[in-house]
This record gives C-alpha cells, structure tokens and sequence, in this order.
C-alpha cells in the first residue's frame, strides 16, 4: 500500500500470488500484470476499488472483510463521547 505511482504498484504485483489491499486500485492493468495472482483481498467492506470483470476473466477470487473494523469504530465513538462530556473539545482544528 501506498505505493506512489501506478508504475510501483505494477512491479509489486508482478510476482505475487496474493494480494490484500485498503485503497490501491486493483484495475485491469493490475490483473494482466499479476500473472500469478490468485486471490485479492479488500480490508474493508465493498469492491469499490477492485475491477471484478477483470478478476473474473483470470479466475481470481475477490474477497472483502465487511464489518471487521466495528469494534475500532465502536471504541473511538465511545473515547470521543467521553472527551465530549469531560468539555475537552471545542471542535477547532489543532486542539484534538
């Protein structure tokens, strides 16, 4: 992740069997690159960023994790309602 250009992206993948991915785009470009690719994972729910066509005319299996940040979620609200109730947030930038 976090690779700074589509070229980056290209040469990491061109040898790998798995891929798990947050926010890297995983198009055409990436599947034809990826000759050994079997499985893609999204970490995180939707396949907003994953080309399923593409996935599917390689026979590559497209996963996602619905739901598994739900407890993280659950515990910032909870810390953020505290800092509310304590009155130590006035909502201006910096002061987090």
């Amino acid at each position: 992740e976090n690779y700074k250009s589509k070229d980056d992206l290209l040469k990491a993948v061109a040898s790998a069997d798995a891929m798990i991915i947050r926010s890297d785009i995983v198009d055409a470009a990436v599947v034809d690159k990826a000759s050994k690719l079997k499985i893609v994972v999204r970490a995180g729910a939707g396949f907003d960023n994953i080309d399923l066509p593409a996935c599917t005319a390689k026979r590559i299996v497209a996963q996602n994790t619905p739901g598994q940040n739900a407890n993280a979620v659950a515990e910032l609200v909870f810390g953020m309602m505290l800092t509310s109730a304590r009155n130590n947030y006035d909502g201006t930038s910096g002061f987090e």
